[in-house]
């Protein structure tokens, strides 16, 4: 998928039903993977694009890219479901310019159940195309 990442990541985090506040990392880009029994839509990895649209990417059973150096958080997941990720970062090496706050092609949505099985990015917002 990502020959040069893949070459170069360096660290790992594995986390279960974690549900965290906005945070940012100094890292650059990350691969977000998420499994478990969760519904379609939910659980996946939400970054402010820019000051008014939050991007959702969709990483339930499928890998998604974010720029952890914007604010990013898990989006909700129903409570006693399990939500297990992989989050793969590059820690060393040269240092990436930040470009876009996540990777792939966006589609408007008015939520975050909105994003089924085919959609790995949608957006939301006043800036939202």
């Amino acid at each position: 998928m990502d020959p040069e990442f893949a070459a170069n990541f360096s660290a790992l985090a594995v986390t279960r039903n974690f549900q965290g506040s906005p945070h940012k990392q100094n890292t650059g880009p990350f691969y977000g993977l998420s499994l478990g029994c969760f519904p379609e839509g939910q659980g996946g990895v939400c970054v402010e694009a820019d000051p008014f649209v939050v991007a959702f990417i969709n990483t339930r059973h499928r890998l998604g890219k974010v720029d952890g150096r914007q604010p990013h958080w898990v989006s909700p997941h129903p409570a006693g479901t399990e939500r297990f990720s992989l989050i793969y970062y590059q820690t060393n090496g040269d240092y990436l310019p930040p470009t876009t706050a996540y990777f792939g092609t966006p589609r408007p949505y008015a939520s975050a159940a909105a994003a089924d099985d085919h959609d790995d990015a949608a957006v939301a917002g006043a800036g939202a195309a």
